[in-house]
């Protein structure tokens, strides 16, 4: 049965004190805190936010300041770490190609093979035709024709080419720097032949003219450099001038006359129709080489020099060619021009009609002591004719002859501005008749 109500309204209090041994008073109190606790944290929904104080501003802009900073911080290390590492894959891709191909020529014993031939001229099919001068004793069968300051020169049919004689000349090679030819005109690590060797390489290994002996090839060998020409049975007009003043050779002067107009038409085309303009600066008869026509080949450019437009002579350290040859301003100032080619063709001319060479001990024994003013006196006196070579007189041609010598002289005047240019000396000499 329960408790009357009653009952439990007097037990209640009882409990309550006996549990929590509160006073009343404060047990009230107690009650009351946590309400005013609570309302005093509630927000009205009417009061405005409160705005933030000035001294809580700065903080927060300097943090945004140094989240900026860190992101930029970071784009730039970025695109560093980018680059650095592109630049590092590429040079690591390069040292890897070269050591590839130095570690495959080991492999294939090519490490110090030495290039083939450099082949100019499509006389020659393939570079196999050459490869003979590949061996140690290359020259020792072959024909020794000529020997020269260069080196030797021999002759040998083309392997290949029934018939087809070739001319080979052997420079010596005296130093190993010297291996590689470079493209530079001008460079002092070349010694004299190695420049020579390139000039030849430059000029008539690039161009083509029925009045220039052309370079076929060129072969480098550790000890050596081999020259291939086109062979020229005939020899240098040197030699058949020679051979005509001991009698074992005529040469008539229709041919002499031919002879000047194919050096005067390869000389126009050296100074008037190539570009760059090229100047021999060697002219002479032992350079003149004859075909199997007796038509008239330059030959030797060792010693030949490409002009630019834009500059009207070469200077050079010290003089260059032949004495008897070499034009007087020259001498004095070291500055060749295309003019001093024609000084040296004048006297060429000379020598075709008179038949006697610069050095000659004849003209040491004459007043004017040399060729040059020797002709001039001849030419400008009552008897020109005397200047002509003994076996040219009487043959019907004298006034042809006297032409050309006058031609000389215009050739060969002091002033060089007083000098004709090569195509009008190619024009006067072919309006001279037979």
């Amino acid at each position: 049965m329960s408790p009357p109500p009653l009952l439990l309204l007097l037990l209640l209090p009882l409990s309550i004190q006996t549990t929590h041994s509160i006073p009343t008073n404060q047990s009230s109190a107690a009650l009351r805190r946590p309400t005013r606790h609570l309302l005093s944290h509630q927000p009205n929904p009417l009061a405005p936010y409160p705005s933030p104080s000035p001294s809580a501003s700065p903080p927060a802009h300097a943090h945004a300041r140094a989240h900026h900073h860190h992101k930029k911080h970071r784009a730039r290390n970025w695109v560093i770490g980018f680059f650095v590492g592109l630049f590092s894959g590429v040079l690591s891709g390069v040292l890897f190609s070269i050591l590839f191909r130095l570690l495959v020529n080991c492999i294939k014993g090519n490490f110090n093979k030495i290039a083939g031939p450099s082949i100019y001229s499509p006389l020659i099919k393939n570079s196999d035709a050459l490869s003979f001068l590949e061996k140690d004793d290359a020259l020792s069968s072959l024909e020794l024709i000529g020997r020269g300051g260069c080196g030797e020169v021999y002759r040998t049919e083309l392997p290949g080419s029934v018939g087809r004689m070739i001319a080979i000349k052997r420079v010596v090679q005296p130093t190993a720097d010297a291996l590689e030819l470079g493209p530079e005109d001008n460079s002092k690590l070349l010694n004299k032949r190695m420049r020579q060797i390139r000039s030849e390489i430059n000029t008539v290994g690039q161009i083509r003219h029925r009045n220039l002996l052309p370079l076929l090839a060129h072969v480098t060998r550790p000890e050596c450099h081999y020259l291939v020409y086109e062979y020229m049975k005939n020899g240098s007009l040197h030699d058949a001038l020679k051979g005509v003043e001991n009698g074992s050779r005529v040469l008539e002067w229709k041919t002499r006359h031919n002879i000047a107009v194919g050096i005067a038409s390869g000389l126009e085309y050296l100074h008037m129709l190539h570009r760059p303009r090229i100047i021999h600066r060697d002219l002479k008869p032992a350079n003149i080489l004859l075909d199997d026509d007796l038509e008239a080949r330059i030959a030797d450019f060792g010693l030949a020099k490409a002009i630019p437009d834009a500059n009207t002579h070469v200077t050079t350290s010290a003089v260059a060619g032949t004495v008897g040859y070499i034009a007087p301003e020259y001498h004095q100032s070291l500055k060749f021009t295309d003019k001093s080619d024609i000084y040296s063709f004048g006297v060429i001319l000379a020598v075709l009609v008179i038949g006697r060479h610069p050095s000659d001990d004849f003209f040491q024994a004459t007043e004017e002591m040399g060729l040059v003013k020797w002709l001039r006196g001849v030419v400008s006196s009552e008897q020109p004719a005397e200047a002509i070579d003994p076996s040219l007189r009487g043959n019907g041609f004298e006034e042809q002859i006297l032409l050309v010598l006058k031609i000389a002289c215009f050739c060969t005047a002091d002033d060089p501005t007083q000098r004709p240019n090569s195509k009008d000396v190619r024009c006067m000499l072919t309006q001279i008749k037979h």
